[in-house]
């Protein structure tokens, strides 16, 4: 089961003492008053407020409620079931700490109190816990062992450890660790390339060729694995397993356990292809790298190059395999970019223009690849023109490609899109936007949202970033209403629960391109639902965790209380809006980003003086400080709310 949201109204009784425990919660919004049966009726122990977590302990030793639960106010909670509550805690380690804080500092209250019923519901909870809490000395006991008899077999460590010793195992020995899971090996300052063996490599002649041409790449060491792949994970040696999506995590937590054995940074893996012409070779690095970074290899991603390949070759082969990786320390981003730039630059003739002798997809595999190697190499030199060379090597891979390979041509139109988009804001180019857009719009016809829901969401969200821009550039409500879709499309895999932080960042967006259109078409119930996205990111975002981003949430608020007391004329919203302004440029200025504090401080100036100039009207309740109770769930009919809003050309300026 999963977890569900849940709302109450003021006063209303969330569980009463006595009832089963079958729930923890979570407090989204609102607060909630802890009560205890006394002599005189209710007493109060506890106010609780958002994001603080409740009902936990009724899970932990499976007994009834042991106090009441009362709503203050209008609350909105995140109720989790007992199954996944206990899962969470054994698995996340920051929850079980949090847990075992509160417990510690309840057991520690009864001693400075004189309220028997709160101390005797903390003692009553503590002693059920599978392992006891020593109410007196605060300090975890373990059972009593009785001298002269030898130790059960089960306390040695021949057991598995229970839920609760796997908490203290994880935040005693090692708190940046999960219970169970060994510590991540050091960061290496050189490079370790494990290369296994070829399916289908007769004598392993191609084994060795291939880890020659690895040979003598300063900082670099490349091992042999005397393995196949291919006949560790069932399904890998087929013809389509590149593009099935469970062979190919079962092939990457495979590798990776090899590469955790040898603390390695890269494994190539592959096979001679049917004809015995050319080999096809794949790469897993330690980890997968972000779906927005420009150059990213995937489980598609594979180079083909002759069998015997000649000296030609070596140089392509080398910086394919560089760029596939991730690197993991300083030293070893340093090894990169004193090697990659000059393996790529001579490998250029060789990537853009492979031998005429190959099949299309063959050739289509080396572009890939090599579009792939200069765009990394753009991002390590700093140089603009290895995005141009990417972006020719990549159209002509597409080129290439055949439609049948729908996940190829995905990730060929996300890199494309992505390195498009890059070119386009460092020129101002619209022209490249809008190929951008293009591009973006081609990978969401051949990525599937079920089976690659975070590259589909992630492409969503940066198609209606571009709309958005596309807009400011040349003022069109098409593309805007277009980058509102494509938003709240990407909101539907990122949501609150599950990707808070993104969440975060799309409902900024969104907000941004929301409030310039309902501005265009004069609609306050859009610039109303813009002040609504911005309230609800700032449940997520705070000053103390991600102050940047928290700023630009306050700033995009202003600029949408700012239009909506322009189209309302209740210049509530404006004073509003003036502080939210103000909030957002202490934080600039604080942390000295002096381009965002100007902007900002124009804002907050044209907002005062229209305060100054305008008669105060007081509005009853603000937009901003409704409870809107935004959630995933909730069935919003853009397509209508678009469509019936009135045309017009205002736009704002400055106000961002």
């Amino acid at each position: 089961m999963q977890t569900v949201t849940k709302s109450f109204k003021d006063g209303e009784i969330i569980y009463r003492q006595g009832d089963d425990s079958h729930w923890a919660f979570e407090i989204l919004e609102g607060s909630v008053e802890q009560l205890k049966d006394g002599p005189d009726g209710l007493v109060v122990l506890a106010r609780l407020k958002a994001g603080e977590l409740f009902g936990e302990m009724g899970i932990l030793d499976n007994a009834p409620r042991a106090n009441t639960a009362r709503a203050r106010g209008a609350v909105t909670l995140k109720a989790i079931p007992r199954d996944e509550f206990l899962r969470i805690v054994e698995a996340d380690p920051n929850t079980a700490l949090k847990v075992m804080t509160k417990l510690a500092r309840r057991m520690r209250a009864p001693e400075g109190t004189n309220d028997p019923i709160r101390a005797a519901a903390y003692k009553s909870v503590a002693s059920n816990l599978p392992v006891p809490v020593n109410t007196e000395s605060n300090a975890l006991a373990p059972p009593p062992v009785r001298l002269g008899r030898p130790l059960p077999v089960n306390l040695i460590g021949e057991r598995k450890l229970n839920f609760i010793e796997k908490i203290f195992d994880a935040v005693v020995k090692d708190p940046t660790r999960r219970p169970g899971k060994k510590a991540k090996n050091p960061a290496p300052s050189d490079i370790l390339i494990l290369v296994g063996k070829l399916r289908d490599d007769f004598e392993d002649m191609q084994h060795k060729v291939l880890l020659q041409a690895l040979e003598g790449i300063p900082g670099v060491r490349a091992m042999a694995v005397d393995r196949d792949l291919s006949r560790f994970v069932p399904g890998l040696s087929d013809a389509n397993a590149t593009f099935n999506d469970d062979v190919m995590k079962r092939a990457a937590r495979e590798g990776r356990s090899w590469m955790s054995a040898q603390n390695a940074d890269l494994l190539i893996w592959g096979n001679i292809d049917p004809t015995g012409r050319n080999i096809e070779l794949h790469f897993i690095s330690t980890t997968s790298s972000p779906g927005e970074r420009p150059g990213r290899f995937t489980a598609v991603n594979y180079l083909t190059v002759p069998v015997d390949f000649y000296t030609d070759w070596v140089a392509l082969i080398r910086a394919v395999v560089l760029a596939a990786i991730d690197p993991r320390s300083f030293p070893q981003g340093r090894i990169l970019r004193s090697v990659l730039p000059a393996l790529a630059a001579n490998s250029r003739e060789m990537g853009l223009e492979a031998p005429n002798s190959m099949e299309p997809g063959e050739r289509a595999s080396i572009l890939f690849c090599y579009g792939n190697v200069c765009a990394v190499n753009a991002q390590l030199e700093g140089d603009r023109s290895w995005y141009h060379t990417a972006v020719e090597a990549w159209r002509a891979a597409v080129e290439l490609t055949s439609t049948e390979h729908g996940p190829i041509l995905g990730q060929l139109y996300q890199q494309l899109g992505l390195v498009l988009q890059i070119i386009a804001e460092r020129s101002n180019d619209t022209e490249w936007l809008e190929q951008a857009a293009d591009a973006y719009r081609r990978a969401l016809m051949h990525i599937s949202r079920r089976r690659q829901s975070v590259d589909w969401g992630l492409v969503k969200y940066r198609l209606g970033c571009v709309l958005y821009k596309v807009d400011l550039a040349v003022g069109d409500d098409n593309a805007l209403r277009e980058a509102i879709h494509a938003c709240q499309a990407a909101r539907q895999v990122f949501n609150k629960y599950s990707h808070p932080i993104r969440w975060s960042e799309i409902s900024n967006s969104l907000a941004q391109i929301l409030q310039v259109y309902g501005d265009n078409v004069r609609s306050v119930p859009i610039l109303e639902y813009a002040v609504r996205c911005c309230v609800s990111s700032l449940h997520v975002r705070t000053p103390d965790t991600a102050p940047l981003q928290w700023a630009s949430i306050q700033n995009t608020l202003g600029s949408a209380l700012f239009l909506l007391a322009k189209h309302t004329g209740e210049w509530e919203y404006m004073r509003q809006s003036s502080e939210a302004f103000r909030m957002a440029l202490s934080v600039y200025k604080d942390h000295n980003v002096g381009r965002l504090a100007v902007v900002t401080e124009r804002n907050l100036l044209r907002a005062e003086k229209q305060i100054q100039t305008s008669s105060e009207q007081r509005v009853g309740d603000p937009v901003w400080a409704q409870s809107f109770n935004i959630t995933e769930e909730d069935a919003f009919d853009w397509t209508s709310f678009l469509g019936g809003a009135n045309d017009g050309d205002s736009h704002i300026s400055e106000i961002a």
